[in-house]
C-alpha cells in the first residue's frame, strides 16, 4: 500500500502524475492501481487469515493444547521456541480439520441418507394407496436435505477442512525441516515458498501462515546435527510402528483398499440384486401375490439407488485416487529411510529430508486440489 509522498526533487515534488499523500496498491500482477479498494485477492486471503484466527478462537480455547502434538522435547535437547510455536500451529490447525471433517463427513452421509429415504418415499407412494401426507414426508426430507447443504456451504466446513488439513502437513514438514537443520539458519528466504504458488489465489493464506512461523527462527544458530536422527524416527518412523507417516501412509493404503473393496461389493449385490429381482417379476409375476409383487417393485427401485449412493460417496471422498496416494507416498517415506540409514553423513541426510518434504509438500497440494473438484455438501438431492 503506497502513499505518495514527497521525494529529494525540485520543491520534493512525487514523480509525474503521483500527487502528494495519493495511495496506490502496487501488486507484482497488476502494477499500481487505484486504492478505491483493496485487490479482490489480497482481500480474500486476509480474509482467510482471520478466518483462521476466529476459529482457532472459538474452537481451540487457550489452554486445551496443553501437550506437544510433534514429539518437542523427546531428543532430550533444549527445544527451539521456534519449534514450540509451530508446534501449537499445527496442533491449532490439526484439532480444526478434525473438527471440520467430522462436519463434512456428517453432512454427507447426512444428505445421502435422506435421499434414499426420499426414493423409498416415492417409491411406497407409487406403487401402495397410502395416505396423501406421505407427500408431506417426501417434502420434509427434501428441505432437510436442503437445510444441511445450505448449512455447509454457509459455513464453509469442506473449504475449510481442507485447508486447515493442508496448513497442518505444511507445518509438519516445516517443523522437522527447521529441527534437523535443512531450512539454513542464516537465510531470511522461505524453503517453501513455492507451496501452492501455482494453484488458487485463495490457498496463498496458508504460506503466509508458515512465513509468519518462519519469523520466529533463530537466524545463525544451527541446530544440534543429534537432531537429525531424532527426526527420522519421528517423523519417518518404521513401517510396523506407530507414529512415523511411513506408518500412517501404508496403514491408510490398506484402509482406503478395504473401503473401496467393500464399496465394490455393495454395489455389485445391489446391482446384481435388483437384476435378479427383474428377471423373477418378468418371469413370474402372475405366479405371484399382488402384495409380493409391489414389495419386489420397491426392492428393484431401492437397491440400484442404495448401489448409486454409495458409488457416489466413494467418488466424493476419492477413495480409489487415495489408495494410489497413499500407496506412492509409502514408497517415498520407504525410500528415504533406506537412504538415511544408509549414510552417517549429516549434511546428506539432509539433503534427503528436504526432498523428503519437498514430495510431501507436493502431496498435499494434489490432495486438495482433488478433493477441492469434489465438494461434499454441494450435491444436494439430485
Amino acid at each position: 500500500y503506497h502513499i505518495v509522498c514527497s521525494r529529494d526533487r525540485p520543491d520534493g515534488a512525487p514523480q509525474d502524475p503521483l500527487q502528494p499523500l495519493q495511495p496506490y496498491w502496487i501488486t507484482s500482477q497488476q502494477g499500481r492501481i487505484a486504492a478505491d479498494e483493496m485487490p479482490a485477492e489480497y482481500a480474500l486471503m486476509l480474509e482467510r487469515l482471520q478466518e483462521f484466527d476466529e476459529d482457532v478462537e472459538a474452537l481451540v480455547p487457550e489452554g486445551t493444547l496443553t501437550a506437544s502434538l510433534l514429539g518437542v522435547g523427546t531428543a532430550g535437547l533444549e527445544v527451539p521456541d521456534s519449534a514450540r510455536y509451530v508446534d501449537r500451529l499445527f496442533g491449532q490447525a490439526d484439532r480444526l480439520a478434525m473438527y471440520y471433517q467430522r462436519r463434512v463427513n456428517r453432512g454427507l452421509y447426512s444428505i445421502h441418507a435422506l435421499a434414499v429415504l426420499m426414493g423409498l418415499v416415492f417409491i411406497i407412494y407409487s406403487e401402495y394407496e397410502v395416505q396423501p401426507w406421505v407427500v408431506w414426508v417426501f417434502l420434509a426430507l427434501f428441505f432437510a436435505g436442503v437445510g444441511i447443504h445450505k448449512l455447509g456451504s454457509r459455513r464453509q466446513w469442506h473449504r475449510k477442512y481442507l485447508d486447515y488439513r493442508a496448513l497442518a502437513e505444511a507445518l509438519r514438514v516445516q517443523f522437522y525441516w527447521n529441527l534437523s537443520g535443512v531450512v539454513d539458519s542464516r537465510s531470511v528466504g522461505f524453503a517453501y515458498e513455492n507451496f501452492l504458488q501455482k494453484q488458487d489465489v485463495e490457498l496463498g493464506w496458508i504460506r503466509h501462515v508458515m512465513r509468519a512461523a518462519s519469523m520466529h527462527r533463530a537466524r545463525g544458530i544451527d541446530p544440534d546435527p543429534v537432531w537429525v536422527q531424532w527426526v527420522i524416527d519421528q517423523w519417518i518412523g518404521e513401517e510396523d510402528e506407530r507414529g512415523g507417516q511411513l506408518a500412517y501412509y501404508s496403514f491408510k493404503e490398506r484402509q482406503n483398499t478395504r473401503k473401496n473393496r467393500q464399496t465394490e461389493l455393495v454395489v455389485n449385490t445391489c446391482l446384481w440384486a435388483g437384476i435378479l429381482i427383474a428377471i423373477i417379476l418378468a418371469a413370474g409375476s402372475s405366479m405371484l401375490a399382488e402384495d409380493y409383487q409391489k414389495l419386489l417393485l420397491v426392492l428393484m427401485g431401492l437397491l440400484p439407488l442404495t448401489a448409486g449412493v454409495r458409488d457416489t460417496i466413494a467418488q466424493k471422498k476419492a477413495e480409489k485416487e487415495l489408495i494410489a496416494q497413499y500407496r506412492f507416498m509409502a514408497r517415498i517415506f520407504a525410500n528415504a529411510r533406506k537412504h538415511l540409514l544408509g549414510s552417517r553423513d549429516i549434511a546428506f541426510q539432509r539433503r534427503v529430508l528436504k526432498a523428503l518434504g519437498e514430495a510431501a509438500l507436493e502431496e498435499g497440494a494434489e490432495w486438495i486440489l482433488m478433493h477441492r473438484a469434489r465438494p461434499l455438501e454441494h450435491q444436494g438431492l439430485s
